[in-house]
């Protein structure tokens, strides 16, 4: 009798543990089949403006893991740039949590360069895990000369190699 109920508990042990490694399973896939292709577009004083995604990395800082993400706008045109590069917590998602928002313009051999947190700038991290990420944004920022006004901003990165956990 003691040997049944020890193959009777060891089963289900085993049950419970294929179960919830199958359940495991299906939510990171759930999760990858969340993550968009990658895109970054904005509506830049009021025209709509789609991004190159340039580049992603990860740095350690004394507050834990720092995600970057590029983006840049740049013709053949040497009198036509743009760029954003954006800062916050690796994996933390949330409302206002980027840390930084580098917008930087040549246009017409006039340059704006600033980080838009220092204006009025929302952001919503709806995404941010080790395969791919995606939020939306919007902002205003001024430099005394001319001023920035974002609307419609959305970052969809999804990186060619998944980072490390």
């Amino acid at each position: 009798m003691k040997s049944e109920t020890k193959i009777q508990n060891l089963l289900f042990a085993i049950l419970v543990l294929v179960t919830v490694s199958c359940n495991r399973d299906d939510e990171n896939q759930a999760e990858d089949l969340n993550c968009k292709p990658t895109s970054i577009s904005m509506v830049v004083n009021g025209t709509p403006q789609t991004f190159q995604a340039l580049g992603y990395g990860i740095d350690l800082r004394s507050k834990g893991y720092e995600l970057h993400l590029n983006g840049d706008r740049r013709s053949n045109d040497p009198l036509r740039e743009q760029g954003i590069a954006v800062i916050l917590p690796y994996k933390k998602t949330g409302k206002n949590i980027i840390q930084q928002f580098h917008y930087h313009q040549y246009i017409d051999k006039v340059s704006f360069d600033g980080d838009f947190l220092k204006g009025e700038f929302t952001s919503d991290v709806i995404i941010n895990r080790n395969s791919c990420f995606y939020a939306t944004f919007s902002g205003k920022l001024s430099d005394g000369k001319q001023e920035i006004i974002i609307t419609d901003g959305i970052i969809s990165y999804q990186y060619d190699k998944a980072f490390d956990d």
